[in-house]
This record gives C-alpha cells, sequence and structure tokens, in this order.
C-alpha cells in the first residue's frame, strides 16, 4: 500500500506539472499563430481609416489609393476570419474573441459602401472603423495572456504601445482630413488635444517605466529624434491655435505636410520598436515554458526514483518484517493446533510438561517481540485458567459424584424398606401404594445416576450373566413415569451381554421417557426390537410433536460426537438426558439416531452392535423373577430386570426380573438377601412364590383408567365365573403351592398338595392375559361397589376400614 500510494502521487504529480506546461505551450502557440493575421488587420484598418476620410473630402484625390489599401485590407481581414475553421484548438477565450472580431468585419463591406455613394459623414465613417480598430486591441489583449505570472507583467507595455499608435492613428486620420479640407473645427481640435495627452501619458507612464533599461534607452532615443520633435511641433501648433483662438476652422497646408512627413516616420520607428519588443517577449515566453518543461521532467524523474528508493527499502523492510511476523504466525498455529490437546490431556487428569509441550515464543524488544511476549502472555493465562478449571470442574464432579452415591445408598435403603413392606401387607391399596413408591424411587434412582453420569462417572449397577432383551426393556419401561402408554414388542430371543445390560436400561429409559413425555396422552409410544444385519436395532416411536429438521440434526451430531459436559455451564440446558444417552451410547458403541416419524412424531433408532449380543444365554429358571407389562397391571410399576444370583449387592445394583417364564407361573424367589425384592411383586422373604403376569397388553385392554391391583394368585387356580348381576370374590393366593417339599417351609399353616402344583403344558401369554384381566376387573369392582341387601354373606366382598370399630 505503501509504494503504490507513492506511485499515485508521483503520477498525479507528474500529470498536474505536464498538464499545466501543456496548457501553458498551447496557449502560446495559438497566441503566437493568431497575433501575426490580427497584428496585419490592426494597421490595415488603420491606415484605410485614414484615407476614407481624405476620400470622403477629395474623392478624385484618394479614390486609388482607397481601393489599393482595401485590397490589403480583404488580405489581413480573410486570414482573421479564417482562424476559427482552420482547425484551430484554441482555448475558449482566445476563440469566442476572434470569432467576434470576425463577425464584426462582416460589416467592414457596408461601410465602405456608405464611404463610395457619399451617405456617411466624415465624423460616422470614422466612428466605424475605429470601432473596428478597438475590437482588434481587445483581441490583442486577450492574446497576450498567457498564464505566465513573469510574462503577463513584460506584456503589459505591448498592449499600451497599441494604444499609444491607436492614439496616433486617429490624430492622423483627423489631420490628413483637414489637409484636405484645409478646415479644422473646434470639436476636431478638442479630440486632437485629448488624443495628444493620451499619447504622452501611456508612453511617459506606462511604457517606459515599465521596459528594462536598455529598451527604455532605445525608446527614449526615438522619442528625442528630429521626426518625433516635428510631430511635438505639429501637436502644439494646433494645441496652439486652439487655446488662442487663432483663425477659426482653418488648417494650413504646410502643418499638413510636416504632419505627414513626422508621422510616417513616427509610426514606422514605434511599429519597428513594437516588432522587436514582441520578439524579445516570445524569447522571453520560450524560456519559461522551456524552463516548465525542465522542471517537468526533472520533478517528474525525481519522484520516479525516490519511489523506487522508497519501493526498495519498502521491499526490503517488509522481507524482513514478514519473515518475523511469519514465525510468529507459526508459532501462533502451533500454540493453537496443541493448546487444545494439551487442554483435553489435562481434563483427562495426564500429567502434562507445559514448558516441554508448548515452548515459549522467542521475541525480540520491538513491537514484533511486544507481540511474541503477548503470545506468550496469552499461553500461560490460557493455561493457568486451564489448570484452575480443571482442577475446578474434578473437583465439582468430585463433589457432585459423592453426593449422587450418598443419595443413591438412601435409595438403596429406601427400596429395601419398601420391599418389606411389600412382604409385610397384603391388602391389594397398600401394595398399589407401595408399589406407585416403588416405581418412583426406581426413577429417583435413575436421575441420580444422571448426576453421577454427568460427573463422569458410571452406574454401579452390573450383572454377572447375559440378560434376555424383553427384560432389558421392560426394565427400562419401568422407569419411565406413564409406562402403561408404552407397547413393546421384541422378534425372537435375543440377550445382552452383561456388561451392557446396565447402560443399555439407562439409555432405553432416557429414550422412553423423552417419547412419552413428548407425546399427548394417551397415545402410545411403540418399542419394536430385532436382530439386524449389524447387531441389534430398537426402535422407539411416539405420536408427539416432532422437531424441526435444524434440531435432528443438531440432536444427531450431539449422539454421534457428544463434547465434554461442564455441568456448571450447562446446568440450564434440557437436553441433559440426551447429553446422557450420547455418553453412555459413545463408552458402548451403540449408534442413535433419531428421524422423523410418520405419524408427525419421532423415531429413534438405537443400533447395538454385535459384540453386545449374546445369541443363546438360557439360565435356570432359579435366576429369574417376574416383570412388569401393561397388559397385566398397569397401576404396577414394572419389575427391574437381571438374572436373580447374579446381582450385585450394592445399593446401585439393578433389581432382577424373569428371564422367560410363562404367563401365571409361579416361580420361586431365591435372590440375595441384602438386596430388595422385585419391584411390583409381593414378596415376604425366602420361598415367596411370585407370579408373572402377562407380557403385552391384549387388544381388548385400551388405555384408560387403570383398574385396581388384584392379589397374586396361586398356578393352576382360574379366575371365578360371575353369575349375571353378581359380583365373585377374588381367588386367594396358596403360599409355597408351586415349590417342592425340600423347599417348603413346615411352619406355614396352609400347605397345598403336590397335585395341587401345575402339572402339563404352560398357559399361553393370551390364556394369562385375559385370566389376569378378569382378576383386574373383578378387584376393581370389589372395590367401587359395597355389600348389597340381595347378597348373601358368602358372596361379600372383604372392603376397606374406615375405622377401627366398623365391623
Amino acid at each position: 500500500m505503501p509504494i503504490v500510494t507513492l506511485v499515485a502521487l508521483w503520477a498525479v504529480s507528474s500529470a498536474q506539472l505536464y498538464t499545466d506546461w501543456r496548457r501553458q505551450q498551447d496557449r502560446n502557440d495559438v497566441s503566437t499563430r493568431a497575433a501575426r493575421p490580427v497584428l496585419g488587420a490592426f494597421f490595415a484598418l488603420q491606415e484605410e481609416r485614414r484615407l476614407s476620410e481624405a476620400a470622403l473630402a477629395d474623392p478624385a484625390g484618394y479614390q486609388s489609393q482607397l481601393r489599393a489599401q482595401r485590397a490589403r485590407t480583404d488580405a489581413t481581414v480573410r486570414a482573421v476570419e479564417a482562424l476559427p475553421d482552420s482547425g484551430w484548438s484554441a482555448p475558449a477565450d482566445i476563440r469566442g474573441d476572434i470569432v467576434d472580431l470576425g463577425r464584426a468585419l462582416r460589416d467592414l463591406a457596408d461601410y465602405r459602401a456608405a464611404v463610395d455613394e457619399r451617405t456617411a459623414s466624415p465624423q460616422q465613417t470614422f466612428d466605424r472603423y475605429t470601432a473596428l480598430v478597438s475590437r482588434h486591441l481587445k483581441v490583442f489583449n486577450t492574446l497576450s495572456t498567457v498564464g505566465l505570472p513573469g510574462i503577463d507583467h513584460l506584456v503589459r507595455p505591448v498592449i499600451d504601445e497599441d494604444w499609444g499608435l491607436e492614439m496616433i492613428s486617429r490624430q492622423d486620420a483627423l489631420l490628413t482630413r483637414a489637409s484636405v479640407t484645409g478646415k479644422l473645427s473646434g470639436a476636431d481640435r478638442g479630440q486632437l488635444a485629448a488624443w495628444i495627452g493620451a499619447q504622452r501619458f501611456i508612453y511617459d507612464d506606462k511604457v517606459v517605466p515599465l521596459l528594462s533599461d536598455d529598451e527604455a534607452r532605445q525608446f527614449r532615443t526615438l522619442m528625442a529624434g528630429a521626426a518625433w520633435k516635428e510631430k511635438t511641433a505639429v501637436d502644439q501648433a494646433v494645441l496652439a491655435d486652439a487655446a488662442t483662438g487663432g483663425a477659426a476652422d482653418r488648417f494650413s497646408q504646410r502643418l499638413g505636410r510636416e504632419w505627414r512627413d513626422s508621422v510616417q516616420q513616427v509610426t514606422a520607428g514605434l511599429q519597428q520598436r513594437n516588432a522587436a519588443y514582441a520578439k524579445t517577449l516570445t524569447l522571453a515566453t520560450d524560456q519559461q515554458l522551456r524552463a516548465m518543461r525542465t522542471r517537468l521532467i526533472a520533478t517528474s524523474v525525481g519522484n520516479a526514483v525516490a519511489v523506487l528508493v522508497v519501493a526498495l527499502i519498502t521491499v526490503l523492510f517488509t522481507r524482513v518484517l514478514r519473515r518475523r511476523i511469519s514465525a510468529l504466525r507459526t508459532a501462533a498455529l502451533d500454540l493453537q493446533t496443541r493448546l487444545p490437546d494439551v487442554v483435553a490431556r489435562m481434563r483427562r487428569g495426564e500429567a502434562v510438561d507445559h514448558d516441554a509441550e508448548l515452548p515459549a515464543i522467542q521475541h525480540s524488544g520491538d513491537e514484533l517481540g511486544q507481540l511474541g511476549e503477548a503470545l506468550n502472555l496469552a499461553r500461560h493465562t490460557a493455561l493457568d485458567t486451564t489448570v484452575e478449571q480443571v482442577g475446578q470442574l474434578h473437583g465439582f464432579e468430585k463433589l457432585l459424584q459423592r453426593i449422587a452415591r450418598r443419595t443413591q445408598l438412601l435409595i438403596g435403603l429406601q427400596m429395601k424398606k419398601l420391599s418389606e413392606l411389600e412382604r409385610k401387607h397384603e391388602d391389594p391399596e397398600v401394595l398399589e401404594d407401595l408399589f406407585d413408591l416403588d416405581h418412583l424411587t426406581a426413577r429417583l434412582r435413575r436421575y441420580e445416576e444422571n448426576l453421577v453420569i454427568l460427573g463422569g462417572g458410571q452406574p454401579q449397577r452390573r450383572w454377572r450373566k447375559p440378560v434376555l432383551l424383553l427384560d432389558v426393556l421392560r426394565s427400562a419401561q419401568s422407569e419411565v413415569q406413564d409406562y402403561r402408554r408404552i407397547q413393546i414388542e421384541v422378534q425372537g430371543r435375543v440377550w445382552l451381554s452383561e456388561r451392557a445390560v446396565g447402560l443399555v436400561i439407562h439409555v432405553l429409559a432416557e429414550l422412553m421417557e423423552n417419547a412419552v413425555g413428548f407425546s399427548r396422552p394417551p397415545t402410545p409410544v411403540e418399542v419394536y426390537a430385532a436382530r439386524v444385519g449389524r447387531g441389534l436395532a430398537v426402535e422407539i416411536e411416539d405420536r408427539g410433536v416432532g422437531m424441526a429438521a435444524e434440531q435432528y440434526e443438531a440432536v444427531n451430531r450431539l449422539m454421534a460426537d457428544p463434547p465434554r459436559m461442564d455441568v456448571m455451564s450447562r446446568a440450564d440446558d434440557v437436553r441433559l438426558g440426551l447429553y446422557v444417552v450420547a455418553r453412555l451410547a459413545q463408552g458402548l458403541g451403540i449408534h442413535v439416531e433419531l428421524r422423523p416419524s410418520a405419524f408427525g412424531g419421532t423415531r429413534v433408532v438405537v443400533l447395538i452392535p454385535d459384540d453386545l449380543v449374546v445369541v443363546d444365554a438360557s439360565g435356570p429358571a432359579e435366576e429369574v423373577v417376574a416383570s412388569w407389562s401393561p397388559g397385566s397391571d398397569p397401576d404396577a410399576p414394572a419389575a427391574q430386570a437381571g438374572p436373580g444370583t447374579a446381582h450385585d449387592p450394592d445399593p446401585d445394583t439393578h433389581r432382577p426380573v424373569l428371564d422367560d417364564v410363562p404367563t401365571g407361573q409361579a416361580v420361586p424367589w431365591d435372590g440375595p438377601r441384602t438386596g430388595p425384592p422385585p419391584s411390583g411383586a409381593p414378596g415376604t422373604g425366602e420361598g415367596r412364590e411370585v407370579v408373572r403376569p402377562p407380557r403385552r397388553r391384549l387388544p381388548s385392554q385400551p388405555f384408560g383408567p387403570p383398574p385396581a391391583h388384584p392379589a397374586p394368585h396361586a398356578v393352576g387356580a382360574q379366575p371365578p365365573t360371575a353369575a349375571p348381576g353378581t359380583v365373585q370374590p377374588l381367588p386367594k393366593r396358596v403360599r409355597q403351592a408351586s415349590l417342592v417339599d425340600e423347599l417348603r417351609d413346615p411352619g406355614v399353616a396352609t400347605r397345598a398338595r403336590p397335585d395341587e402344583r401345575e402339572s402339563g403344558p404352560r398357559p399361553t401369554p393370551a390364556r394369562s392375559g385375559a385370566t389376569v384381566g378378569a382378576f383386574q376387573r373383578q378387584s376393581r369392582m370389589s372395590r367401587r361397589t359395597s355389600p348389597t341387601a340381595d347378597r348373601g354373606p358368602s358372596d361379600a366382598l372383604p372392603t376397606r376400614r374406615s375405622s377401627p370399630t366398623e365391623d
């Protein structure tokens, strides 16, 4: 930019100087070219004016001389009129004056005709020719203005000399007419007196003082000559006659002859001096124009050399600065590239040598050195800030995990207490409330696990054996608030690896809760799972409002590459659940993608890789307990998934569920004593029988107000068939009816006979679902209906007591 600016300044300066020189040169050329014909016409018209005055007084004596002079005048006038039409490039002021002069000269023919026809008086003829001559003097004034300060001062005497010649010419014309007529009126004498006084003023006060010493001396020599003295004597004689009132209107022939003899010599001398001075003026003008040209060349060349020198110095300094700036830029880019990696390693808790990983930038003490020092300061500030932030973040994460772990311990104790209460109580309403509390506790446990994940930890629920996918889905369903709306369908028998069970349950529970929370009740949320070419696919589809295309893209980017979570800065982020899903999915290599649903909502595709899928992991029935599906009891929360004998005794350990026990089949519960019994199943401890509810909601069971919880029934017991208009009581459960004799508790009063145990094929899920559905309807009706008068004692259902005295 500096070089370009200097070149531009040099070009503008040189162009300006060249324009000034060219304008002055062109004006001088035009003035020189136009001055010759205009000056010729000037002198020719002066002579024609004198002869016209004489011809009016004596036509016969001066007609031939006038005709010859008119021919000479016409030649000069034609040269003046041809100037504008000869491709002449002149400034506007000069061209305008020449054109005006040409138009005025067109009236010359009329003036001549008036003289020849004697229709004009001598004074009219004199005035007409004088007007034409005065226009030439105006053109002289324009041509003499060159625009150069020194030349304009020298031109002034030339213009004044022309006016002096015009005064002498006017006097000559008037005295020539007086010589022919022998008369000179008083008015003519007054004009002569004015012209004579103007001549003296012009030459004595305006011309001679402005000339150089040599030229002034030559001019004084002319004025001291005999011709000038004779002219002066005639002037004095004319003025004396006018002053003394001599012979009225008489002019002697002698004075006329003396005038002509003297004035011809004086006019010739003045014209010669005028031409010499004009030549001197032209030389001075050319000299100044050459000086301007020389100054133009010198200035342009000097400026060009200065620009080249400055450009060379600038290039050299620029190369040096560019090399240093490039080194600083390389160091800054290296810092930009390596600093995030160092920060990431520090965030992971690695020990990092700052000076080795990010060496300081070497710099000098000038301005660029100060820039390098600023980069070093920024490096130190970034590292110090990162160390402080990492320490704060790790401390906050540890604090968050510690608080979450302690809360999980309390949740584990609460779940254990709930299990104990479930074993103690038989009242369906109490059990229903306990099941609701159990469900809320399971959800609370998942939220606490979210805090652990946000704090950088991992959930502590672990399994030692693979788990059936259906139980995993039901366990995830049990951790959702509005679990009744979730419909689960699994194609085939698929097992999950033990290391993925807890995390997959958490991921699916978050996605199910998201689907339920963003869809309008009572629309269902459909969950479908099946094996695919690259693993196991689980689809969760809701019928909610969906999201915009930009939101889908943003969420899928989050799932593909979850950022490191700064819980302090993202405490208000409503997508914390999606972030938890992304973190867990990234740890297991699970691909999660959100797409628009055909129903207007969102469909989530969870692709579990093959290394987390087990082809066949069948185990003994004693290792599983019952789970939940909406087709059995909509009011009871689903049981937790996991093999019974392989669960971790830690309070965070997930609660086991049934593996694959047919609907309605009672199986032994032999879980660990330190953990709570399965949620949603009434338990009393070791040897307690648990009935597995049906897996799917029957088509005859739409979504709506759920019935009350029925009491579990013994295997093989059929729902009573109520007569029309009557309400049958619910069948009672026979304790330990499905256990072998070696496992039964002798202290139990009621013992089932071996032949009461189920023998033969297990009932189908649809049959068991219909049975449990009947139990639910009867339980609901029994709680809503009071005993009537026409019902016998044996038909009355037990009702809840409002006070101890009601019996």
